[in-house]
């Protein structure tokens, strides 16, 4: 059977090389929720978190814009109540001075948030994406950017998805969820890279 191809390469499209100087960096919800709250992706959540610590040293290093997502619920939500700990920054995470912080209510980062107007003033027209979870914010929020015009590369080690259930009951573990996600993306809407790929293409 022939490996299959993505839609891009059917499509005949050119692939947009990577621009570190034209790339902002977008972390989507690293919070608590996703290490000790309903939402607990253990270690493969872990993994993702790890690389995408690198993935922000890198980023300040390069004097990149990077921008934290953050979802807040509503208070007394199940999961995402803004008010508990679980909607805190996980530490290794945590946004330093003149790194813009946003917060979104729904999966899409660009939804009634200020997300486009910060990217148009730091003029950058790729992103570097990573995030919690890969089937949800991740997936949300890459067809979005790519919808307003952003080349998009996410770094597949630095998200994570969580164990779902299919429509005939059959369970699916949250590494084939995440993977399948990274599929998806990578047909139109993405380039999937490596933290390591990532940061040898910047070279």
């Amino acid at each position: 059977m022939p490996k299959p191809t993505t839609l891009l390469s059917i499509a005949g499209a050119t692939p947009t090389p990577f621009d570190r100087s034209q790339s902002a960096l977008l972390l989507i919800d690293f919070q608590q929720e996703y290490i000790t709250g309903k939402l607990a992706l253990g270690g493969a959540g872990q993994a993702a978190i790890s690389q995408a610590t690198k993935l922000l040293n890198y980023a300040r290093q390069q004097a990149m814009p990077i921008f934290h997502v953050l979802h807040h619920a509503t208070v007394n939500a199940a999961v995402f109540n803004p008010l508990s700990e679980q909607a805190a920054v996980i530490h290794s995470l945590r946004p330093l001075a003149g790194e813009t912080v946003i917060i979104k209510s729904l999966p899409n980062s660009f939804y009634h948030t200020e997300l486009q107007a910060q990217l148009k003033q730091n003029g950058r027209n790729q992103l570097i994406i990573a995030g919690l979870m890969s089937h949800m914010c991740v997936t949300a929020t890459t067809i979005a950017a790519l919808e307003l015009g952003y080349s998009n590369f996410i770094c597949a080690d630095a998200c994570a998805s969580r164990a779902l259930s299919a429509a005939d009951g059959q369970s699916l573990p949250a590494n084939m969820v995440h993977q399948v996600a990274m599929a998806a993306l990578g047909d139109r809407y993405a380039k999937i890279q490596s933290l390591q790929q990532l940061m040898q293409a910047a070279e």
